[in-house]
């Protein structure tokens, strides 16, 4: 089963990449070099606000997973309508967030081209912001009834067109940042609604559009916390490069970090296919498995994950020069080489480091990876700032690799740690299950 549904994901988000590898030279090539730059600025931006659902897309899985294991349709009920209601919300104030910082955004990372079509690209973006949000949850629905299948028959042709759809505005002659955002402003409310229809059907049919509860609001909400902190600052992390170097440096030093960076982010799609499988697993082992069985997990997915990464990082960084300038262009090889290089040692340790994290929130200990991401975020920044500052495009790849770095070998050790702990306590650990009652409606996570 989990082989199976990681097959499902691992194609979801790996096909489109095929588009991608076409689309991003042909883009380069029709935007120019700066334009693509605050092309790739949007998709992180867009990336970013789509986490204002507040960690509630994996409450949802772990919940609904919980529920139907116990056979439970009116806690079904309320997770369906009260998540529901809350993304939406959350939806629209990530919207109006985007839509208000859109001019500031335009300004701080254009240099010659059009400020006020930059901020209107923004803006079309800012509109998809409540699809964006309330997709992360109806994904959440299917995956915790194991609709792997139904997920990726969405994503795929979805990730496709987050590179196709830019490319035929540009084909077609209409090509601005604006126009493209639009395009890419309709997609996400359509895969939306795609996902919205075939999450309620694949529920009980008691179930319905759910039950919106009041008093549900707090507990999901805190029991969401932790997991968003993660949510926000971690991928705060990895984009806040792009943000410093188009600050400091310009938005063609970000298209000659951010090309390389998004070809090694790619990579980090096997273990992100694995991750979102063992993610159920885990949460449903939490509360039945002894330490010893998880440690046994922790240890077989590991180095599943490292026999799957380390051909692609070694080949990647052994001919990272002719790759680029062959898929682009030698004199944008030059520049983009060895960022790719550094970044190829990364990607391992990210895929590595996807392992302990998503076992760690499986246990309901999202605490602990959220405290770890704020004590790495000012360090991580400061480090950027200074290795920007002095080696530019390189310097980010150098901070980057730091920081992940350090950051898988955190996740370990909390991981293990959290294990012995469990051990030395017979396996015991925190509930992770939502109250059933406005009577019982107060969560708490025991250390």
């Amino acid at each position: 089963m989990v082989l199976r549904n990681s097959v499902y994901n691992l194609l979801g988000l790996g096909l489109p990449l095929v588009v991608a590898v076409i689309a991003i030279p042909a883009l380069i090539h029709s935007l120019g070099a700066e334009q693509f730059g605050i092309l790739t600025i949007i998709w992180a931006v867009v990336s970013y606000f789509g986490l204002f659902d507040l960690g509630l897309g994996r409450v949802v899985t772990q919940q609904i997973a919980i529920a139907i294991a116990e056979d439970d349709s009116d806690r079904l009920k309320i997770v369906v309508g009260t998540s529901s209601v809350l993304m939406a919300s959350l939806g629209i104030v990530g919207a109006i967030a985007m839509a208000v910082s859109a001019p500031l955004l335009a300004h701080e990372f254009t240099k010659t081209a059009d400020p006020a079509a930059v901020t209107r690209a923004f803006y079309w973006m800012a509109a998809a912001m409540p699809a964006i949000v309330l997709t992360s949850g109806y994904r959440g629905m299917l995956e915790a009834t194991g609709r792997f299948g139904l997920v990726n028959a969405i994503r795929f042709p979805m990730g496709v067109f987050t590179y196709a759809g830019p490319l035929a505005v540009v084909w077609a002659g209409h090509g601005g940042l604006e126009a493209i955002s639009a395009v890419l402003c309709v997609g996400r409310i359509v895969a939306c609604v795609l996902q919205a229809f075939y999450a309620l059907r694949s529920l009980p049919a008691k179930v319905g559009t759910g039950r919106f509860e009041r008093s549900m609001i707090q507990p999901m909400l805190s029991m969401g916390g932790w997991m968003s902190i993660s949510n926000i600052v971690g991928p705060l992390m990895n984009y806040t490069d792009r943000f410093l170097l188009g600050f400091v440096a310009s938005a063609q030093a970000v298209a000659y970090y951010a090309t390389p960076q998004e070809m090694v982010l790619r990579i980090g799609i096997i273990p992100t296919a694995v991750a979102a499988v063992l993610f159920p697993l885990f949460t449903s082992q939490s509360n039945s498995a002894g330490a010893s069985v998880m440690r046994a997990n922790l240890r077989r997915y590991s180095l599943v994950i490292l026999a799957l990464l380390l051909p692609f990082t070694v080949l990647l960084a052994l001919f990272a020069q002719p790759l680029l300038a062959l898929w682009i262009s030698p004199v944008f090889a030059d520049n983009a080489t060895v960022p790719l290089q550094i970044m190829s040692v990364a990607a391992l340790c990210s895929g590595l480091a996807q392992i302990p994290f998503t076992m760690l929130q499986g246990r309901a200990r999202a605490d602990l990876t959220a405290k770890l991401h704020l004590v790495e975020l000012p360090l991580y920044i400061g480090l950027l700032y200074i290795l920007v500052l002095h080696y530019g495009p390189v310097g980010a790849a150098l901070a980057w690799l730091a920081r992940i770095g350090a950051d898988m070998l955190a996740l370990y050790w909390l991981c293990l740690r959290n294990l012995r702990a469990a051990e030395s306590m017979n396996g015991d650990i925190a509930s992770d299950r939502l109250p059933s009652d406005a009577a019982d409606a107060e969560y708490r996570v025991t250390p």
